[in-house]
This record gives C-alpha cells, sequence and structure tokens, in this order.
C-alpha cells in the first residue's frame, strides 16, 4: 500500500463522533424567521470532526425584513465528552437584502434514529445578530 492510503485509512479509524452524518437536512425557527438548512460532509477530521459545507434559506418573519440566504463551512460533529451533545461552528457569506459573512455555532442533540435537534446563535454583518432552534434529519 502505498503511504497516501495508509494515512487515509488512519484517519478513518481515529476516533470521531458518533453521531457523524455525511448529509444533513432540517427546519429552524429563528429570531428573525423560520427556513431550511441542509448541507453535506467533505472531510473527516480526526479527534475534531467533520468539515463540511452548508446552505440555508429562511423567510423573514415580516414584511420589512428581508429574507436570508447563506452557504458555508461549517466544522461539525464536535464531540462533547460525556454527553450525548455536539457542537458545530460554522462561517460564510450570506445575503440579507445585501451581501455580508457571518459567523455561526452551536449545539446539536439525537432525538430518535436520524432526527435530532439544534440550537445556535449566529452573527452577520447583513443580517445582524439572531438565534434559533429546529429539527434536523442526519444522513
Amino acid at each position: 500500500m502505498n503511504p497516501r492510503t495508509l494515512l487515509t485509512l488512519a484517519a478513518l479509524a481515529l476516533p470521531c463522533s458518533a453521531s457523524a452524518a455525511t448529509a444533513w437536512a432540517g427546519v429552524d425557527a429563528t429570531t428573525k424567521g423560520y427556513g431550511l438548512h441542509a448541507g453535506l460532509s467533505v472531510l473527516r477530521v480526526p479527534v475534531l470532526g467533520t468539515l463540511g459545507i452548508e446552505g440555508a434559506a429562511e423567510k423573514a418573519w415580516r414584511k420589512e425584513n428581508a429574507n436570508r440566504f447563506a452557504v458555508g463551512a461549517t466544522l461539525r460533529d464536535i464531540n462533547l465528552p460525556i454527553t450525548r451533545v455536539d457542537a458545530f461552528a460554522s462561517a460564510g457569506a450570506e445575503y440579507a437584502g445585501r451581501f455580508g459573512v457571518y459567523g455561526e455555532g452551536g449545539l446539536r442533540g439525537p432525538l430518535l434514529g436520524p432526527a435530532g435537534w439544534r440550537a445556535y446563535v449566529r452573527s452577520g454583518t447583513a443580517s445582524g445578530f439572531g438565534a434559533g432552534v429546529g429539527l434536523e434529519l442526519r444522513f
């Protein structure tokens, strides 16, 4: 075997979160509106979690607020020892009436089978500060 193959197999064998997902999709209710999010894992990072990309679309609760669209990189499945909860952090670009950047962080936990909950806080240059809760399916 070549060294690259051995390195890849070793990285996959190291512990990551037990709830690591290849893909995920969910619904959210936020302080600004409601929406959908979906993502795809790109690379497992041994001991840390999973790097991925995620997109979101939100409909504003009120007409005078802009709808929000976002795409970003995420580090998910950050295992919190002795709990069944994982942390995540995301950063990327957003559009909410104007273009901007955002950062987001939160917690995810299991409900039943592939379904789980998530809670997060977010700050963006276009959307401002916000928080949300949601349900998510992990595949």
